[in-house]
């Protein structure tokens, strides 16, 4: 009996010993609103009909984010972006088309665990990604900015600081603020929605 016993405690032990060595591994668990991903915005429409055409500035650094969504929620859905035209036209003549491109969001929505105020190094770590860019102040328009691939969408976030009464004030400190602007896309979808409302916005 007493042997027994000791067989199990020694079995624990090297459990325990085993589970304290294994590192943590950061979550890929993705939002559960990246289901939305590929929708038509007809679909989306249906689905939530509180949505309206939202234009955000926030998403990018040389383009506004053409969207749908409830412009009080955490985030929208994404579908192109453009520097000109009359895109609302584009939405509309083209919603059983265009599709669900990504999100405009901010960073603690999606990645929840993270902290208010983090390091590059902290960040990319607790998200699990080494590869980044951080565009310095040779790129004017992108300064400030941080590009990175994420469960295989290209992610944007910008860690500059909002002025009251628009613009960003560009600190040039590494670090990523929970409520820093977030964009979330599928380049693929993105361009094909691009490539069909371009086909009139210009009309």
């Amino acid at each position: 009996m007493k042997r027994n016993v000791v067989i199990v405690t020694i079995c624990l032990l090297v459990s325990f010993a085993f589970s304290a060595c294994v590192p943590a591994t950061p979550s890929d668990q993705t939002p559960e609103f990246f289901n939305d991903i590929g929708k038509t915005l007809s679909e989306l429409r249906n689905e939530y009909p509180e949505g309206e055409f939202i234009v955000r500035l926030d998403g990018f650094p040389d383009c506004a984010a053409i969207c749908f969504g409830d412009p009080e929620a955490e985030y929208v859905s994404y579908f192109f972006g453009t520097q000109s035209g009359d895109a609302e036209k584009a939405m509309n003549e083209y919603e059983d088309q265009l599709k669900c491109a990504g999100f405009i969001t901010t960073a603690n929505v999606l990645f929840p665990d993270m902290e208010d105020d983090m390091s590059f190094e902290d960040f990319f770590s607790l998200i699990g990604v080494d590869d980044y860019e951080s565009f310095g102040e040779d790129t004017i328009t992108a300064e400030g900015w941080l590009r990175f691939m994420y469960s295989d969408m290209e992610v944007m976030v910008n860690t500059n600081e909002a002025v009251a009464g628009g613009g960003w004030d560009i600190t040039g400190a590494e670090r990523v603020k929970s409520n820093a602007s977030v964009s979330v896309v599928d380049q693929e979808i993105s361009n094909t929605n691009l490539d069909l409302a371009e086909t009139v916005m210009f009309d």
